[in-house]
């Protein structure tokens, strides 16, 4: 483990998208085009926006991860400490393919925390014991891709943390909707306007509100319960919750509508008794590559960990609310974290007495698993349909080892 000095104050890198409007705007697009702002509506320096302050949790970080195929570059995650020797982040931050499909070891790992210095530890170094995967990420990813169940994974440190480092309890409830959710991400930056335009940082992180209004399986069915939300503007014409759940997807009854819009009214959700939230105004956020693994706490407990990005194309969708019509983290487009209380037992045993067993770093030759072994996700005809229009991403982002040491101020 090393240490490195850095004021949290001094400098705020990156993102979750802050929008900057909170109120019903009567011509939104042109009113938001001219706000003077990158992420915030104010000073982009203003540690209101940052990871520090009242806002601090010392306890979230990046992650760098390297693979066989990819070294000396990887990707950044974000990732959140949960007691005194595991951090939890995604899975797919800790899992990769090569060109061919095939599986690519996970190599290297390095662990940056903030507090008044920094921490950073190095797999390479020992700081590391190794890392557990959910193995419903692996079994069901070839089917879904970037909606995969499963997205969680546990690094596990060889010593105890340092004492100063926050730990967060789970969030082990089943009510997890309609409450202020605080968002943090080491991910890039940028404005709703414009999307993800900005870079991510290993050092600072951005954090602001949101709320859990849905789980996936109202789109998929079950068994996809990743809890959604969405990054509003503030009015309705970007309101993708409301847009999603209205009767733009519901027309009369047919086999492709999901199971609640077979009547052809769709009045179960938003367009009937699903509140019509429009954001928290400047402190909203949407999240963007970099921000995967990343913590919404609520109650200051982990209650989802950022897993992916989707929304629809332009080219034969009327009245859409994705602002630049493009997958980019802006306005109008929705998330999906992973549901932190569905995996919480699965995240007690890593690590524990004849519980799940660690993966070391670096990691052996990563077999793939089996088609007996595959679960094999059946999806409802709406289901297939979604998947066949949807745009989705993962939320992590490929960075190279220059930016590492750029940001950590390391030769």
């Amino acid at each position: 483990m090393r240490k490195h000095k850095f004021s949290a104050a001094a400098g705020i890198g990156i993102l979750l998208t802050l929008s900057p409007i909170s109120a019903v705007l009567a011509n939104e697009k042109d009113v938001l085009d001219e706000e003077a702002m990158l992420i915030t509506s104010g000073d982009p320096t203003d540690p209101t926006y940052a990871n520090a302050g009242a806002n601090l949790r010392n306890g979230v970080g990046s992650i760098f991860t390297v693979f066989e195929s990819t070294a000396p570059g990887g990707f950044l995650c974000t990732a959140t400490v949960i007691n005194d020797r595991q951090i939890l982040t995604a899975a797919h931050c800790l899992r990769n393919a090569t060109e061919s499909g095939d599986p690519d070891p996970l190599t290297e790992v390095i662990v940056i925390l903030p507090s008044g210095v920094f921490y950073v530890f190095f797999s390479d170094a020992g700081d590391i014991a190794g890392f557990a995967v959910n193995p419903l990420f692996d079994l069901t990813s070839p089917f879904v891709g970037a909606f995969a169940l499963g997205d969680v994974a546990v690094i596990e440190m060889t010593n105890d943390l340092p004492a100063d480092v926050e730990r967060y309890d789970l969030y082990r409830g089943a009510n997890e909707f309609g409450q202020e959710t605080r968002h943090y991400g080491h991910g890039r930056s940028g404005k709703g306007t414009k999307g993800a335009t900005g870079d991510s940082d290993f050092v600072y992180a951005r954090t602001g509100l949101n709320q859990y209004e849905v789980t996936f399986g109202a789109l998929l069915g079950p068994p996809f319960d990743q809890l959604l939300h969405d990054f509003d503007s503030g009015g309705s014409k970007h309101n993708a919750m409301d847009w999603w759940f209205s009767p733009v997807l519901c027309g009369p009854e047919k086999e492709a509508n999901p199971p609640w819009a077979q009547d052809g009214k769709c009045t179960t959700f938003k367009r009937g008794n699903f509140p019509d939230f429009k954001g928290f105004g400047k402190f909203e956020v949407g999240v963007a590559p970099g921000d995967s693994g990343g913590p919404g706490f609520i109650d200051g407990m982990v209650a989802g960990v950022h897993s992916f990005g989707f929304t629809h194309s332009c080219d034969g969708w009327a009245n859409g609310t994705d602002f630049t019509c493009g997958l980019d983290s802006s306005y109008g487009e929705m998330s999906g974290d992973t549901r932190v209380s569905t995996y919480a037992g699965w995240i007690d045993a890593v690590g524990a007495e004849g519980g799940v067993a660690l993966t070391p770093v670096p990691e052996p030759v990563v077999a793939a698993p089996s088609a007996a072994d595959m679960e094999v996700v059946e999806l409802s005809a709406y289901g297939k349909s979604f998947m066949s229009s949807v745009l989705s991403r993962r939320l992590r982002t490929p960075v190279t080892f220059e930016q590492v040491k750029k940001d950590l101020g390391i030769e």
